[in-house]
């Protein structure tokens, strides 16, 4: 049964008491430096001083975050040097935590590297540490909500303990000495933070690969190598679960010694999850189908949604998890925010806000979410993407109009146009404009939909900060009315 080999998947590590231990040991007299006071390594720096381990400080711009961890820290931080030169002369120390946000690739780092530097991260640090199972997710799209339903079902067993973290937002280095060998840690993670990691998880999730962040990596192939890492150390007693309707990911499976399970909106699946005769399956290895539930159970929208159920399945299955709970989990399950989020409903009209749409086909997959006519608010900053299957997307027939805003404004627009999109299209200044105008040309029964198909920066701090500004203007637009 997968249940009882899975509960065993950490009991096999070392002991964690001697990991720890050992680890303690090897950063005691090295001379560290975390570079970017961002979420994680604000919660890496807090670990590191709970163990009397010091450390300096460098950080590109010193904003309010650095100017309160300098109060804060004070005395404890050997050295902080903050402004456009942080990230010279890092040969000077034995080992630096990089913040996501800076590429392992970066020159500066390559060159830390050959003068014998080595280069961390808070991800890598925790998997080192991690006394509990883990169970990785990543994907271009999708891994939030997945890794969030598993939490939900494997909260009812057969963990002691079960905490969610990573990406999602939550450090998991800050829970660390929560976790004993019993429990287990479910971890969204992203390229940036897969690129320097030396071990896998004990399951791993590959929901799609697509193309994304093409402004950070150096190509799309470096991008799929990023994503390959939360596999590529796995061993036969681990479980890798991979999206069959995606070649990207169905090749992951090909040469990985680790069982293989598999999800699908598609067809049938030997072993993993699959929908069929309008209801979610799973199938264990060896053994007949299980039903889950049916598909209109599902309460997210969107069938890339009901694929994230699939993948949950799948997943939970090789942790443990029963088809009844993952079938209550899914029942249970709400849409977290920014993705497919209804803000309102006003005159008739819809209003959602899917702000972490920042890629194009994050964004169509929200506009196949939808039968009804759509006023899409899209556009921002580039992140090298090609728009011209979502210019499709635009031109088959649900979208109105579109109110475009930030860099890639004339590119949406000349993809969509190219590809026969005949509806308005209005170029805006801001987001206030931009729900104007789309509110303007919506009638009774239509959406107006945020999906930006593009990163937010320049125009806000982050995807949330972009949502929460949309939700603003809506609800206090229609107060007004």
């Amino acid at each position: 049964m997968l249940r009882r080999r899975t509960v065993a998947l950490a009991m096999k590590e070392e002991d964690p008491g001697v990991r720890e231990e050992r680890a303690g040991k090897e950063l005691e007299g090295c001379r560290i430096a975390l570079l970017g006071l961002g979420v994680e390594n604000e919660a890496l720096g807090r670990y590191l001083l709970s163990k009397g381990i010091r450390f300096s400080v460098r950080d590109r711009v010193e904003g309010d975050r650095v100017r309160s961890l300098r109060r804060e820290w004070g005395s404890s931080v050997f050295s902080w040097l903050v402004g456009e030169t942080y990230l010279q002369d890092l040969a000077r120390f034995d080992l630096v935590y990089r913040t996501p946000g800076i590429s392992s690739l970066h020159p500066e780092l390559a060159a830390a590297r050959r003068s014998g530097t080595e280069v961390s991260s808070q991800t890598r640090l925790f998997l080192d540490l991690c006394p509990a199972a883990i169970l990785g997710v990543t994907g271009t799209k999708g891994k939030g909500t997945t890794a969030s339903l598993l939490a939900l079902a494997l909260a009812r067993g057969p963990y002691p303990q079960v905490r969610l973290g990573g990406n999602i937002g939550l450090p998991p280095i800050s829970f660390v000495e929560e976790l004993t060998r019993g429990d287990l840690a479910v971890v969204e993670l992203s390229s940036f933070q897969l690129q320097d990691l030396h071990r896998s998880p004990a399951i791993a999730v590959v929901l799609n690969i697509g193309t994304d962040h093409l402004d950070y990596h150096a190509d799309q192939q470096e991008y799929a190598e990023a994503k390959e890492a939360i596999c590529r150390f796995q061993t036969s007693d681990n479980y890798l679960v991979l999206n069959a309707d995606c070649a990207a990911t169905r090749r992951l499976g090909e040469h990985s010694p680790a069982q293989l399970l598999y999800f699908s909106l598609a067809g049938e699946v030997e072993a993993g999850a699959f929908a069929a005769q309008g209801h979610l399956w799973l199938r264990r290895h060896g053994a007949r189908r299980e039903q889950i539930c049916a598909i209109q159970e599902v309460p997210l929208k969107g069938r890339h949604n009901v694929g994230n159920a699939l993948a949950a399945a799948a997943a939970g299955a090789a942790a443990g998890a029963s088809a009844e709970q993952v079938a209550a989990a899914i029942r249970a399950m709400r849409g977290l925010p920014h993705r497919l989020e209804l803000v309102g409903l006003f005159d008739g009209v819809e209003f959602y806000d899917d702000s972490l749409a920042t890629t194009p086909t994050a964004a169509l997959a929200a506009l196949q979410s939808f039968e009804s006519p759509i006023h899409l608010v899209a556009g921002g900053s580039s992140k090298g993407a090609d728009f011209g299957e979502l210019g499709v997307g635009v031109a088959a027939g649900g979208v109105r109009s579109m109110s475009l805003l930030g860099d890639e404004a004339e590119r949406i627009a000349a993809a969509s146009k190219a590809a026969g999109f005949r509806g308005e299209v209005r170029m805006c200044e801001s987001m206030r404009e931009a729900v104007e105008s789309a509110r303007s040309n919506a009638e009774e029964g239509d959406v107006v939909l945020l999906s930006p198909a593009c990163a937010s920066f320049g125009l806000f701090e982050s995807y949330s900060d972009r949502g929460d500004a949309f939700k603003r203007l809506v609800t206090g637009a229609c107060r007004r009315d």
